[in-house]
């Protein structure tokens, strides 16, 4: 409830000093995350501006006690994809905590992160904006991985944000490896290599699926 809402119940508000932070807005309808028609790229608005996946990546964590596998998708080619660094890119991200493997098939995030049943993954954007980024972390959402290994994952998704700009992205990926120095490969190489050049070769995506 916002202060001028508080307001108007006059010296109750007062006295008690009670000033609640605004509810969180309310999640959107599950079926808006169907996937059911959901192909061609991973598309769609985030913080109420277009957004189209150029790069996807996955990383998979294994340091004890920060067991994650994570889905980034972002607006740009995703430069030290390894390293918590400020960033340019709008990016969207899907973590699946306490795991180091990806499993086939399907999963559904259709309530909010605060209830009783632990989710099975996690949803976030970050768009740049003056003085830091717009964010979202609640949704509600639905991911397919159809394929899975060391060089490559390939799914479906959908998530919808909560909140009144109509952040929902969707679309069919094909991720490759999040990898930079943070992982120890380039310990005997010389000053300069860009984290880039610790990466796998990414094979050319075929003419209709190549990103414009």
């Amino acid at each position: 409830m916002r202060r001028a809402a508080l307001l108007s119940f006059g010296l109750l508000a007062l006295a008690c000093g009670d000033d609640a932070p605004p509810a969180p807005p309310p999640l959107p309808d599950a079926s808006r995350v169907a996937l059911d028609d959901v192909d061609g790229p991973v598309e769609g608005q985030v913080d109420g501006r277009a957004f189209r996946a150029l790069d996807a990546r996955f990383r998979v964590v294994t340091f004890p006690g920060r067991e994650r596998v994570d889905l980034f998708f972002a607006d740009r080619a995703i430069a030290r994809c390894g390293l918590s660094v400020a960033r340019d890119e709008t990016r969207v991200w899907l973590r699946m905590p306490g795991v180091t493997s990806i499993a086939l098939g399907e999963l559904a995030l259709l309530a909010a992160p605060e209830a009783d049943a632990p989710a099975s993954f996690e949803i976030h954007y970050e768009r740049p904006i003056a003085g830091g980024y717009a964010e979202a972390h609640r949704g509600v959402a639905r991911l397919e991985i159809t394929s899975a290994s060391a060089a490559q994952v390939d799914g479906r998704m959908r998530v919808c944000f909560a909140g009144a700009d109509d952040s929902c992205v969707g679309g069919a990926f094909h991720a490759t490896p999040c990898q930079s120095r943070i992982d120890g490969r380039a310990l005997r190489e010389p000053p300069g290599l860009a984290d880039e050049a610790l990466e796998p070769v990414r094979m050319p995506a075929p003419a209709d699926e190549a990103v414009r």
